[in-house]
């Protein structure tokens, strides 16, 4: 006996084709199942399909609104010209702070004795070879702030 839906042998007393798996008792369910199942697919990606293009819209109206810096409803050229501007001005306050920070922290009691013994350190490693001023500077420095934490 052949398969009503693949044409190949079926075997004795089976109640399922052993090659493409349709019920050779009803055939006609398994066509209806199988309908159902791709009527339920296709509504699946017809609603993933909506909602994706749902999502890009919404993504696209939320990057505008973000990127349109002059209100003119689009990111263009000019848009581009005020974020560098802020950006510069960002930067520039940003360093001005930096610097008054470091004007500051120079001011200090601690700055000044490390200031002071890199100069002890590096005039006293001048002469050593391996030693070198760099590194005399940096134990010259690391010894000034230690006697700046020890005071009392």
């Amino acid at each position: 006996m052949l398969c009503s839906n693949c044409d190949k042998d079926l075997i004795e007393n089976a109640k399922f084709c052993a090659h493409c798996g349709i019920n050779i008792e009803d055939p006609l369910q398994d066509l209806q199942e199988a309908e159902i199942k791709t009527s339920i697919l296709k509504s699946a990606g017809q609603a993933i399909s909506r909602a994706t293009s749902s999502a890009g819209n919404i993504a696209g109206v939320i990057a505008t609104q973000i990127g349109d810096l002059n209100g003119d409803g689009k990111v263009d050229e000019e848009d581009l010209k005020i974020a560098t501007a802020r950006a510069k001005e960002f930067a520039s306050n940003a360093a001005a702070g930096a610097i008054e920070m470091g004007k500051e922290a120079l001011k200090s009691d601690m700055a000044k004795d490390a200031a002071a013994g890199a100069v002890v350190g590096a005039a006293v490693a001048i002469p050593v070879p391996i030693i070198g001023p760099a590194a005399g500077a940096t134990v010259g420095a690391g010894l000034g702030i230690y006697k700046n934490m020890t005071k009392k």
